[in-house]
């Protein structure tokens, strides 16, 4: 009986053994991938060792082995779509393998919001030289500003006719002046808010308009266009009932003389404004003023222009100017013309190589005008090398050409040895924006040297020397290619000079030998 109860009782813990352990816990496997339009997120957890490889537009971007749980963020190029994949290989069990594949869309593009600054409109009033004729800045005398009044203005506000007062906005000052004197309105729109810029309580032709480098636009009225109608009649001589008696004769009017305007100095120097432009020298029969818009010629009394306008050209409103588009360089004008840029290896360093050169007709005051700018595509710092020469190489940021030795990418441990890292500009690894500016400027795409070369990685990892040419730069000829060589000479051509003076010293000493044998 005991027997019989012994061997149940074992029965039954084999049995339960057996619940036991096929009561384990399953496994609960997580694959995750999100993406959008700037960057795939891979995020893989409960597994108990796996492998995960990742593919973007066909180039595999991660290939890994990992225990329990694996994360990664791929940043991805928003002006363009991308294929990708994540494929997992369970180590458990082929039923936990997974994979997945989608594609992006490129991100919508945006348009910056213009910066809102300020502008004034001034409104000034003035008696006309010659009541014949039409308000003008070259028939007006001493100009009173009546008020101002502050908008909001940005560079792509229009230039148009709703900035304008349409009413004398105040009217107490028609109690101070002569209603028996003809009378002008000049309406100026100015660049700059009252902490910017003030308006100046006087202006007067042909001294200059007093608003220089503000000057956006101006109109002239006469004063009845703003709705206010002076008395005449009995007031100013004269009654409506008894006209007065007519002159027998009248002098004939002399026409204005005709005279041609000189055309400015246009500005050479890239990023010059109107502020740049030498005006030609005023004369008694034609002032010069500088506006935005480029330069103002403005006859004066009893002057006049004709046909030839000598280059300037004659605007809706009769104002002869020359525009600013002829005077300073274009955007295009001052691009700088790239030569051959490179990455390229010298022994286990890795160099950026140039060569930029100005546009014709352009020049520079020093040797080292050029500023050059890798540019953080994460939006972070940049790396910025400034006051370098139009032509030469450049050590690549984070990487270092003495001990203790450095690359992009890589941190050196306490104990020599080197482990990778987000940080030390590893973001230049892979096809990095590059920046060159004087105050033109041209960018390029650079690609860091593969993971084959031998300045890529630290000592060890790499490969043989290795030139990578920008993608959107020409290859350079043979020839351009041996530009590289004057750089200090390090790696294999060290080791063949090496090589050559240890054999020179063997020899002497071979000869040394051989003559002590013969003398004795």
């Amino acid at each position: 009986m005991k027997r019989t109860l012994a061997g149940v009782a074992a029965t039954t813990l084999a049995v339960g053994g057996m619940l036991v352990a096929t009561a384990a816990p399953a496994s609960a496997h997580t694959p995750d991938v999100n993406d959008s339009c700037s960057s795939l997120e891979v995020k893989l957890t409960q597994y108990h060792g796996a492998d995960v490889t990742v593919t973007v537009d066909g180039k595999t971007e991660a290939d890994e082995t990992f225990d329990t749980a694996w994360q990664r963020t791929f940043d991805l190029d928003g002006t363009a779509g991308h294929e990708w994949s994540v494929v997992v290989d369970a180590h458990d069990g082929s039923q936990f393998d997974w994979s997945d594949t989608g594609r992006t869309e490129p991100c919508p593009p945006t348009t910056p919001e213009p910066e809102v600054g300020e502008a004034q409109v001034a409104i000034y009033l003035y008696p006309k030289k010659d009541k014949d004729k039409p308000a003008a800045w070259e028939n007006s005398g001493l100009q009173e500003l009546v008020a101002t009044t502050t908008i909001p203005w940005t560079k792509d506000s229009p230039l148009d006719d709703s900035y304008w007062y349409t009413t004398l906005p105040e009217t107490s000052i028609l109690d101070k002046i002569d209603v028996c004197t003809d009378w002008g309105i000049q309406q100026d729109l100015l660049s700059g808010g009252p902490d910017e810029y003030e308006v100046p309580q006087n202006i007067e032709f042909p001294d200059g308009t007093g608003h220089s480098g503000h000057l956006l636009d101006w109109t002239h009225q006469e004063l009845e266009d703003l709705g206010i109608t002076l008395p005449g009649g009995e007031i100013c001589g004269g009654t409506p009932e008894t006209p007065t008696t007519p002159t027998p004769s009248t002098p004939p009017v002399t026409p204005d003389e005709i005279v041609v305007p000189v055309p400015p100095v246009a500005a050479t120097v890239c990023g010059a404004t109107s502020s740049d432009v030498e005006l030609p020298a005023a004369t008694a029969s034609i002032t010069y003023v500088s506006t935005e818009q480029g330069v103002l010629a403005i006859p004066a009394e009893h002057y006049a222009f004709g046909d030839d306008l000598g280059g300037y050209t004659r605007t809706d409103t009769g104002d002869v100017i020359f525009p600013i588009e002829k005077l300073v360089p274009s955007a295009e004008d001052c691009a700088l013309v790239p030569g051959d840029i490179a990455a390229v290896c010298q022994g286990d360093t890795p160099y950026l190589q140039y060569g930029v050169s100005l546009p014709e007709g352009i020049e520079v005051d020093d040797d080292t005008p050029l500023t050059i700018t890798f540019i953080n595509p994460d939006g972070g710092k940049n790396y910025v090398a400034e006051d370098q020469p139009l032509e030469g190489s450049l050590l690549w940021p984070g990487a270092t050409d003495t001990a203790p030795k450095q690359w992009p990418g890589w941190e050196q441990q306490d104990d020599g040895s080197y482990v990778e890292t987000d940080g030390n500009y590893a973001w230049t690894r892979d096809g990095v924006q590059v920046l060159f500016e004087v105050n033109p400027e041209y960018s390029t795409v650079v690609d860091y040297p593969p993971e084959s070369s031998q300045c890529a990685n630290p000592v060890g990892v790499g490969g043989p020397d290795t030139e990578v040419v920008a993608d959107d730069a020409d290859v350079p000829p043979a020839d351009a290619v041996g530009q590289a060589d004057e750089l200090p000479q390090t790696g294999a051509t060290v080791g063949l000079f090496a090589g050559l003076a240890a054999l020179l010293v063997a020899g002497g000493g071979l000869l040394f030998w051989l003559r002590r044998r013969i003398q004795h």
